[in-house]
């Protein structure tokens, strides 16, 4: 099958969060099963950014085309990804898009309504009623305008997690929803004993300290302020600290700004950035328990990864793989109550650090977000969107 993955920002550009990840894997997933993925994307973000010609490369085994693009005050802009999508969709069984509010897609979309060529779009969170409230008067317009009809002439759209296809639902879109959770591959990810050990003497964090841990973007979503809050009413004698691993954009410098006035530095350690993919497994398995606060998450790939670790986590409702891995164990959701936070935090400081999730349930994890099996379900997604196409052609 041939598939054309279109986004404004793809691998290398990391920085970009959760979707350029989470985009590279299901591409390599899926090139991996022999099908034909190509990548439509940008070179923004890449170290070829500036470059005046579409560059082809092979990125793990997917083809990737990297087309000049500019970052404008709507989102990023790219009419050669536009013209370099016609020349595409003649061999396409499927395109799959990945990028609301970003204009690159317009022109795209009105390609393939007129091509009649099915597409699938991924939302990634920025349909939540979060995400409608940031830039409230630049986003309504937008989606009436152009958003909504993008999104109604999808064959399907894909949800992360059960709380992106209520939100997607909300909408009444008229299109089918499709829920699948992003790839986490288990191997990089495991409870590393001497990583653990060097990690915490590196940052001169003690043995039995009792370590509170976030790993993602510093920023005011992921309700940062609210956890250490709650840390600083604990009263535990015992010795913890509250270990926050992530960018920061220049814009929320004064939100951690607002976070160090909050707890003292011996309460609280900031690490910019995530380092390699040993130093934050080394992070994870150093952490006594993840924590994650936010306001909206679609997904949270973090999450996955702590408990890979053996690391176990506690969310707020609003966190989308929450439900799936619950059931599995050494996952706790509570409503974002400070009083329930605090309790909960006060009990994990009296258990052992010995305590950790257990091998079943991290089996069971590895297995729900492996690659083989999110693949799968892709397949079938893309096989139900050609064959639809295709009766409604023929009718």
């Amino acid at each position: 099958m041939k598939v054309v993955h279109v986004t404004p920002v793809y691998a290398p550009a990391w920085q970009y969060g959760g979707p350029v990840r989470s985009t590279h894997l299901l591409a390599c997933a899926l090139a991996a099963k022999g099908h034909e993925i190509t990548v439509l994307t940008t070179t923004i973000g890449t170290p070829q950014a500036g470059a005046l010609d579409v560059l082809s490369r092979t990125l793990d085994g997917v083809h990737v085309l990297y087309c000049p693009g500019r970052v404008t005050g709507l989102g990023i802009v790219s009419p050669r990804l536009t013209a370099t999508a016609e020349s595409l969709a003649a061999g396409a069984h499927a395109f799959h898009l990945t990028g609301v509010w970003q204009p690159s897609i317009i022109g795209v979309q009105l390609l393939l309504a007129k091509r009649k060529t099915p597409y699938v779009v991924s939302t990634r969170g920025a349909l939540s009623p979060y995400s409608f409230q940031q830039s409230r008067w630049k986003k309504l317009p937008y989606y009436y305008l152009f958003e909504q009809k993008i999104l109604r002439g999808a064959a399907a759209l894909h949800a992360t997690a059960p709380i992106e296809c209520a939100e997607l639902n909300r909408l009444r879109l008229g299109v089918p929803i499709f829920t699948a959770p992003n790839i986490c591959d288990a191997l990089p990810w495991f409870d590393d004993a001497a990583g653990r050990k060097a990690w915490r003497q590196s940052h001169a964090i003690a043995p039995d300290e009792c370590v509170i841990m976030h790993v993602g973007r510093i920023h005011p979503k992921k309700n940062l302020h609210f956890l250490v809050e709650s840390a600083a009413a604990l009263s535990s004698q015992r010795a913890w600290r509250v270990v926050l691993v992530g960018p920061v954009a220049e814009r929320d410098e004064p939100y951690l700004s607002q976070l160090q006035a909050t707890l003292p530095p011996q309460r609280l350690t900031v690490i910019r950035g995530t380092g390699d993919g040993d130093a934050l497994r080394a992070a994870y398995s150093s952490a006594d328990v993840f924590v994650l606060p936010s306001f909206a998450e679609n997904f949270g790939n973090a999450v996955v990864e702590a408990l890979l670790c053996n690391t176990p986590v506690v969310l707020s409702p609003h966190v989308g793989v929450g439900s799936l891995v619950e059931p599995l164990g050494g996952t706790t959701i509570l409503p974002l109550s400070q009083h329930l936070w605090v309790a909960e935090l006060e009990q994990r400081l009296k258990l052992s650090p010995e305590q950790r999730v257990d091998a079943r349930a991290r089996s069971q994890i590895a297995e729900l977000f492996s690659a083989a099996s999110i693949a799968a379900q892709f397949e079938q997604l893309y096989a139900s969107c050609t064959t639809a196409h295709h009766t409604a052609a023929i009718g």
